[in-house]
Protein backbone atom coordinates (compact mmCIF):
# COMPACT_ATOMS: atom_id res chain seq x y z
CA UNK A 1 0.00 0.00 0.00
CA UNK A 2 1.22 3.49 -0.68
CA UNK A 3 1.01 6.34 1.88
CA UNK A 4 1.51 9.93 1.89
CA UNK A 5 3.76 11.59 4.49
CA UNK A 6 1.79 12.08 7.93
CA UNK A 7 2.87 12.61 11.60
CA UNK A 8 2.94 9.97 13.74
CA UNK A 9 0.93 9.33 17.02
CA UNK A 10 3.09 11.16 19.34
CA UNK A 11 3.58 9.01 22.62
CA UNK A 12 1.51 5.82 20.95
CA UNK A 13 4.58 6.32 18.48
CA UNK A 14 7.08 7.89 20.58
CA UNK A 15 10.86 7.72 19.95
CA UNK A 16 12.08 5.22 21.88
CA UNK A 17 15.55 5.59 23.29
CA UNK A 18 17.45 2.12 23.41
CA UNK A 19 20.04 1.59 25.09
CA UNK A 20 20.61 5.20 27.06
CA UNK A 21 22.05 8.37 26.21
CA UNK A 22 25.45 9.16 24.52
CA UNK A 23 27.56 7.32 22.78
CA UNK A 24 25.72 4.20 20.38
CA UNK A 25 22.29 5.03 21.45
CA UNK A 26 19.82 4.72 19.06
CA UNK A 27 15.73 5.53 18.59
CA UNK A 28 12.90 3.94 17.34
CA UNK A 29 9.43 4.89 16.63
CA UNK A 30 7.21 2.29 18.10
CA UNK A 31 3.31 2.41 19.11
CA UNK A 32 2.30 2.65 22.38
CA UNK A 33 6.04 3.15 23.90
CA UNK A 34 6.31 4.24 27.51
CA UNK A 35 9.69 5.88 27.55
CA UNK A 36 7.34 9.56 28.53
CA UNK A 37 5.90 7.48 30.81
CA UNK A 38 8.49 5.67 32.24
CA UNK A 39 9.18 7.62 35.26
CA UNK A 40 5.71 8.53 36.23
CA UNK A 41 4.99 4.58 36.10
CA UNK A 42 8.02 3.53 38.34
CA UNK A 43 7.56 6.19 40.80
CA UNK A 44 3.59 5.20 41.25
CA UNK A 45 4.67 1.53 41.44
CA UNK A 46 6.97 1.96 43.51
CA UNK A 47 4.69 4.21 45.78
CA UNK A 48 1.91 1.66 46.15
CA UNK A 49 3.95 -1.52 45.87
CA UNK A 50 7.25 -0.58 46.98
CA UNK A 51 10.80 -1.36 45.30
CA UNK A 52 10.63 -4.89 44.39
CA UNK A 53 13.26 -7.38 43.81
CA UNK A 54 11.71 -9.22 40.89
CA UNK A 55 9.44 -7.54 37.90
CA UNK A 56 7.22 -8.58 34.82
CA UNK A 57 7.56 -6.38 32.01
CA UNK A 58 5.09 -8.12 29.92
CA UNK A 59 4.28 -6.88 26.78
CA UNK A 60 7.41 -5.26 26.42
CA UNK A 61 7.69 -3.80 23.45
CA UNK A 62 11.09 -1.38 23.33
CA UNK A 63 12.06 -2.88 26.94
CA UNK A 64 11.43 1.05 28.28
CA UNK A 65 9.79 -0.07 31.71
CA UNK A 66 12.12 -3.18 31.93
CA UNK A 67 15.00 -1.03 31.38
CA UNK A 68 13.64 2.01 34.22
CA UNK A 69 13.38 -0.70 36.55
CA UNK A 70 16.83 -1.37 35.91
CA UNK A 71 18.26 1.40 35.88
CA UNK A 72 16.53 1.91 39.22
CA UNK A 73 18.14 -1.32 40.56
CA UNK A 74 15.66 -3.85 40.61
CA UNK A 75 17.39 -6.89 40.88
CA UNK A 76 15.50 -9.46 38.85
CA UNK A 77 13.71 -8.31 35.56
CA UNK A 78 11.82 -10.43 32.56
CA UNK A 79 10.79 -9.26 29.74
CA UNK A 80 8.27 -10.55 27.53
CA UNK A 81 7.23 -9.76 24.26
CA UNK A 82 5.60 -12.20 21.21
CA UNK A 83 7.85 -10.24 18.39
CA UNK A 84 11.33 -11.78 17.70
CA UNK A 85 11.96 -8.76 16.46
CA UNK A 86 11.39 -6.87 19.97
CA UNK A 87 13.00 -9.32 21.66
CA UNK A 88 15.95 -9.46 19.65
CA UNK A 89 16.72 -5.81 20.03
CA UNK A 90 16.09 -6.32 24.07
CA UNK A 91 18.31 -8.69 24.22
CA UNK A 92 20.66 -7.21 22.00
CA UNK A 93 21.40 -4.33 24.85
CA UNK A 94 21.45 -6.98 27.63
CA UNK A 95 23.59 -9.74 26.22
CA UNK A 96 26.79 -9.27 28.00
CA UNK A 97 28.06 -9.70 24.44
CA UNK A 98 32.17 -9.67 24.34
CA UNK A 99 32.77 -5.68 22.72
CA UNK A 100 35.93 -6.42 21.18
CA UNK A 101 34.42 -9.17 19.52
CA UNK A 102 31.97 -7.71 18.61
CA UNK A 103 33.73 -4.95 17.38
CA UNK A 104 35.48 -7.27 14.87
CA UNK A 105 32.07 -8.84 13.81
CA UNK A 106 30.97 -5.94 13.47
CA UNK A 107 33.74 -4.26 11.39
CA UNK A 108 33.76 -7.29 9.41
CA UNK A 109 30.12 -7.28 8.54
CA UNK A 110 30.04 -3.79 7.53
CA UNK A 111 32.68 -4.07 4.69
CA UNK A 112 30.97 -7.21 3.44
CA UNK A 113 30.16 -6.33 -0.57
CA UNK A 114 26.21 -6.27 -1.10
CA UNK A 115 24.53 -9.10 -2.74
CA UNK A 116 21.33 -9.69 -3.86
CA UNK A 117 18.99 -12.00 -2.27
CA UNK A 118 15.68 -12.23 -0.32
CA UNK A 119 15.24 -8.71 1.01
CA UNK A 120 16.65 -7.40 -2.61
CA UNK A 121 13.62 -9.72 -4.08
CA UNK A 122 10.76 -8.37 -1.68
CA UNK A 123 11.60 -5.04 -0.40
CA UNK A 124 13.96 -3.26 -3.21
CA UNK A 125 12.44 0.22 -4.10
CA UNK A 126 9.01 -0.66 -1.64
CA UNK A 127 10.47 -0.18 2.20
CA UNK A 128 13.92 0.37 1.58
CA UNK A 129 16.50 1.68 -1.39
CA UNK A 130 17.79 -1.61 -3.73
CA UNK A 131 21.09 -0.84 -2.20
CA UNK A 132 20.32 -1.23 1.17
CA UNK A 133 18.20 -4.10 0.49
CA UNK A 134 21.72 -5.83 -0.84
CA UNK A 135 23.42 -4.96 2.45
CA UNK A 136 20.98 -6.56 4.27
CA UNK A 137 21.10 -9.65 1.98
CA UNK A 138 25.03 -9.84 2.75
CA UNK A 139 24.55 -9.28 6.38
CA UNK A 140 21.80 -11.05 8.30
CA UNK A 141 22.63 -14.73 6.93
CA UNK A 142 25.89 -14.28 7.61
CA UNK A 143 25.51 -13.65 10.94
CA UNK A 144 24.21 -16.72 11.66
CA UNK A 145 27.38 -18.04 9.67
CA UNK A 146 29.74 -16.17 12.14
CA UNK A 147 27.85 -18.28 15.37
CA UNK A 148 27.78 -21.39 13.61
CA UNK A 149 31.48 -21.39 12.41
CA UNK A 150 32.38 -20.60 16.48
CA UNK A 151 33.78 -16.65 15.67
CA UNK A 152 31.00 -15.10 17.89
CA UNK A 153 28.40 -16.66 20.48
CA UNK A 154 24.92 -16.32 20.98
CA UNK A 155 25.50 -12.76 23.30
CA UNK A 156 27.36 -11.14 20.15
CA UNK A 157 24.33 -12.81 17.71
CA UNK A 158 22.00 -10.61 19.41
CA UNK A 159 23.59 -7.83 19.55
CA UNK A 160 24.51 -7.82 15.50
CA UNK A 161 21.15 -8.54 14.97
CA UNK A 162 19.92 -6.01 17.23
CA UNK A 163 22.12 -3.48 15.48
CA UNK A 164 20.68 -4.65 12.05
CA UNK A 165 16.99 -4.64 13.06
CA UNK A 166 18.13 -1.06 14.43
CA UNK A 167 19.62 0.19 11.12
CA UNK A 168 16.82 -0.71 8.87
CA UNK A 169 14.29 0.80 10.96
CA UNK A 170 16.56 4.04 10.50
CA UNK A 171 16.82 3.33 6.97
CA UNK A 172 13.24 2.54 6.36
CA UNK A 173 10.60 4.13 3.83
CA UNK A 174 8.38 4.98 6.58
CA UNK A 175 6.93 6.64 8.90
CA UNK A 176 7.78 4.17 11.53
CA UNK A 177 5.38 1.72 11.83
CA UNK A 178 5.22 -0.69 7.75
CA UNK A 179 1.54 -0.86 7.38
CA UNK A 180 2.54 1.38 4.08
CA UNK A 181 6.26 2.57 2.78
CA UNK A 182 6.02 5.81 1.51
CA UNK A 183 5.24 6.90 -2.52
CA UNK A 184 8.27 9.04 -3.51
CA UNK A 185 11.49 6.89 -2.85
CA UNK A 186 13.79 7.41 -5.50
CA UNK A 187 13.03 11.05 -5.30
CA UNK A 188 14.79 13.62 -3.91
CA UNK A 189 14.41 14.62 -0.38
CA UNK A 190 13.23 18.04 -0.62
CA UNK A 191 11.71 19.28 -4.42
CA UNK A 192 9.88 22.86 -4.77
CA UNK A 193 10.09 23.48 -0.96
CA UNK A 194 8.45 20.65 -0.50
CA UNK A 195 9.32 17.53 1.64
CA UNK A 196 9.28 13.90 -0.37
CA UNK A 197 11.20 11.56 1.60
CA UNK A 198 13.65 11.29 4.33
CA UNK A 199 17.06 11.58 3.68
CA UNK A 200 18.43 8.76 5.83
CA UNK A 201 16.62 6.01 3.61
CA UNK A 202 19.53 7.07 0.80
CA UNK A 203 22.05 6.20 3.77
CA UNK A 204 24.11 3.33 3.38
CA UNK A 205 22.73 1.09 5.92
CA UNK A 206 26.01 0.05 8.47
CA UNK A 207 25.73 -1.31 11.58
CA UNK A 208 26.57 0.69 14.83
CA UNK A 209 27.72 0.56 18.25
CA UNK A 210 25.21 -0.44 20.51
CA UNK A 211 25.08 1.27 24.44
CA UNK A 212 24.71 -2.06 26.10
CA UNK A 213 23.59 -2.39 29.67
CA UNK A 214 25.29 -4.53 32.67
CA UNK A 215 22.17 -6.17 33.94
CA UNK A 216 22.88 -10.41 34.86
CA UNK A 217 19.14 -10.37 36.59
CA UNK A 218 17.74 -9.40 33.26
CA UNK A 219 16.39 -12.16 30.96
CA UNK A 220 14.45 -11.90 28.04
CA UNK A 221 11.48 -14.14 26.77
CA UNK A 222 9.62 -14.52 23.02
CA UNK A 223 6.25 -16.20 23.46
CA UNK A 224 2.27 -15.24 24.42
CA UNK A 225 2.26 -14.06 27.40
CA UNK A 226 -0.79 -15.73 27.92
CA UNK A 227 1.36 -19.02 27.95
CA UNK A 228 4.03 -17.94 29.41
CA UNK A 229 2.54 -16.37 32.74
CA UNK A 230 2.05 -19.16 35.09
CA UNK A 231 6.20 -20.17 34.66
CA UNK A 232 6.65 -17.11 35.54
CA UNK A 233 6.90 -15.95 38.95
CA UNK A 234 7.97 -12.24 40.16
CA UNK A 235 6.81 -9.79 43.10
CA UNK A 236 5.49 -7.15 40.54
CA UNK A 237 4.25 -7.99 36.78
CA UNK A 238 3.71 -5.03 35.33
CA UNK A 239 0.92 -5.51 32.14
CA UNK A 240 0.98 -3.33 29.04
CA UNK A 241 -1.65 -4.94 26.32
CA UNK A 242 -2.24 -3.48 23.38
CA UNK A 243 -4.99 -1.52 23.40
CA UNK A 244 -6.51 -0.58 19.80
CA UNK A 245 -6.87 -3.00 16.91
CA UNK A 246 -4.05 -2.16 15.66
CA UNK A 247 -2.39 -5.41 15.30
CA UNK A 248 1.62 -5.02 16.25
CA UNK A 249 2.46 -7.55 13.72
CA UNK A 250 1.33 -5.73 11.32
CA UNK A 251 2.58 -2.86 11.90
CA UNK A 252 6.19 -4.20 12.27
CA UNK A 253 6.02 -7.33 9.92
CA UNK A 254 9.42 -5.94 8.13
CA UNK A 255 11.40 -6.17 10.88
CA UNK A 256 10.04 -9.33 11.96
CA UNK A 257 10.57 -10.71 8.72
CA UNK A 258 13.83 -9.61 8.91
CA UNK A 259 14.73 -10.65 12.70
CA UNK A 260 13.08 -14.47 12.16
CA UNK A 261 14.23 -14.75 8.44
CA UNK A 262 12.33 -17.85 7.25
CA UNK A 263 12.20 -16.20 4.07
CA UNK A 264 8.34 -17.06 3.39
CA UNK A 265 6.72 -16.13 0.40
CA UNK A 266 5.14 -12.27 1.22
CA UNK A 267 1.77 -11.08 -0.91
CA UNK A 268 -0.28 -8.46 -0.63
CA UNK A 269 0.83 -4.40 -1.57
CA UNK A 270 2.06 -4.26 2.01
CA UNK A 271 4.02 -7.36 1.34
CA UNK A 272 3.37 -9.23 4.14
CA UNK A 273 3.84 -12.75 5.26
CA UNK A 274 1.70 -15.31 7.02
CA UNK A 275 1.17 -13.66 10.61
CA UNK A 276 -1.71 -15.51 12.20
CA UNK A 277 0.04 -17.40 14.84
CA UNK A 278 1.18 -13.56 15.90
CA UNK A 279 -2.45 -11.73 15.97
CA UNK A 280 -3.03 -10.63 19.52
CA UNK A 281 -6.76 -11.18 21.01
CA UNK A 282 -5.81 -8.08 23.42
CA UNK A 283 -6.26 -5.74 19.82
CA UNK A 284 -9.79 -7.48 18.91
CA UNK A 285 -13.23 -5.99 20.32
CA UNK A 286 -14.80 -9.23 21.11
CA UNK A 287 -11.93 -10.67 22.38
CA UNK A 288 -9.80 -8.19 24.41
CA UNK A 289 -11.82 -8.12 27.94
CA UNK A 290 -11.36 -12.16 27.95
CA UNK A 291 -7.81 -12.25 27.29
CA UNK A 292 -6.95 -9.48 30.06
CA UNK A 293 -9.32 -11.55 32.46
CA UNK A 294 -7.45 -15.05 31.69
CA UNK A 295 -4.26 -12.93 31.61
CA UNK A 296 -4.90 -11.73 35.41
CA UNK A 297 -5.95 -14.68 36.33
CA UNK A 298 -2.81 -16.22 35.01
CA UNK A 299 0.13 -14.12 36.46
CA UNK A 300 1.90 -15.03 39.27
CA UNK A 301 2.52 -12.30 41.43
CA UNK A 302 2.26 -10.34 44.41
CA UNK A 303 0.90 -6.85 42.94
CA UNK A 304 -0.14 -6.85 39.42
CA UNK A 305 -0.07 -3.44 37.14
CA UNK A 306 -2.09 -2.49 34.34
CA UNK A 307 -1.23 0.15 31.50
CA UNK A 308 -4.19 0.91 29.37
CA UNK A 309 -5.24 4.20 27.74
CA UNK A 310 -8.54 6.47 27.90
CA UNK A 311 -8.77 5.41 23.74
CA UNK A 312 -8.49 1.73 24.61
CA UNK A 313 -11.18 -1.14 23.36
CA UNK A 314 -12.58 -1.59 26.42
CA UNK A 315 -13.51 1.01 28.62
CA UNK A 316 -11.74 1.75 31.89
CA UNK A 317 -14.70 0.96 34.12
CA UNK A 318 -14.80 -2.31 32.53
CA UNK A 319 -11.29 -2.84 33.24
CA UNK A 320 -11.65 -1.83 36.45
CA UNK A 321 -14.14 -4.25 37.24
CA UNK A 322 -11.69 -7.50 35.37
CA UNK A 323 -9.40 -6.16 38.42
CA UNK A 324 -11.32 -6.17 41.35
CA UNK A 325 -11.96 -10.11 40.78
CA UNK A 326 -7.83 -10.29 41.52
CA UNK A 327 -7.77 -8.05 44.63
CA UNK A 328 -7.96 -4.71 46.00
CA UNK A 329 -7.55 -2.17 42.87
CA UNK A 330 -6.24 1.33 43.47
CA UNK A 331 -6.73 3.61 40.10
CA UNK A 332 -3.87 6.20 38.85
CA UNK A 333 -4.10 8.06 36.23
CA UNK A 334 -2.37 10.72 33.91
CA UNK A 335 -2.80 12.63 30.97
CA UNK A 336 -0.78 13.13 28.55
CA UNK A 337 -0.58 14.87 24.84
CA UNK A 338 -0.51 12.95 21.73
CA UNK A 339 -0.40 14.44 17.96
CA UNK A 340 -2.48 13.17 15.11
CA UNK A 341 -5.13 10.39 14.54
CA UNK A 342 -3.97 9.05 11.21
CA UNK A 343 -2.30 9.39 8.00
CA UNK A 344 -1.96 13.61 7.48
CA UNK A 345 -3.87 14.69 10.33
CA UNK A 346 -1.47 16.35 12.78
CA UNK A 347 -4.36 17.65 15.29
CA UNK A 348 -3.06 17.93 19.17
CA UNK A 349 -5.37 15.93 21.72
CA UNK A 350 -5.05 14.97 25.28
CA UNK A 351 -5.55 11.47 25.76
CA UNK A 352 -5.41 10.05 29.97
CA UNK A 353 -2.66 6.83 30.55
CA UNK A 354 -4.66 4.89 33.18
CA UNK A 355 -2.30 2.18 35.73
CA UNK A 356 -4.39 0.26 37.61
CA UNK A 357 -2.61 -1.45 40.52
CA UNK A 358 -4.16 -4.76 41.92
CA UNK A 359 -2.72 -6.26 45.19
CA UNK A 360 -1.41 -7.11 47.17
CA UNK A 361 -1.78 -11.03 47.15
CA UNK A 362 -1.87 -12.66 49.90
Amino acid sequence: MLATPQVADGDAAAAADIGGAGRGATSRKYLGCKRRLARWIADSIFAVAGKPTSFIDGFCGTGAIGLEMLTRGVGRVTCVDNLRSNTLILDGLLSGADLERLRRARCYLNAMPPQSGYATRWYAGTYFTRDNCMRIDAIRPQVDLLLACGRIGPPERSALLASLLLACDRAANTVGQYDAYLKHLGRRPVEGGRHLVDSRVYEPLRLTPLRTIEAPGARVLTGDLLDLAPRIDAQIAYLDPPYTTRQYIDNYHVLENIARWQQPELYGKTLKFPRGDLKSPFSTRRGAARAIAALLDAVRARWIAVSYNSEGIVPIDDLAALARRRGPVRMLARPYPVFGRGAGVARRRSVIEYLVMIGPQR
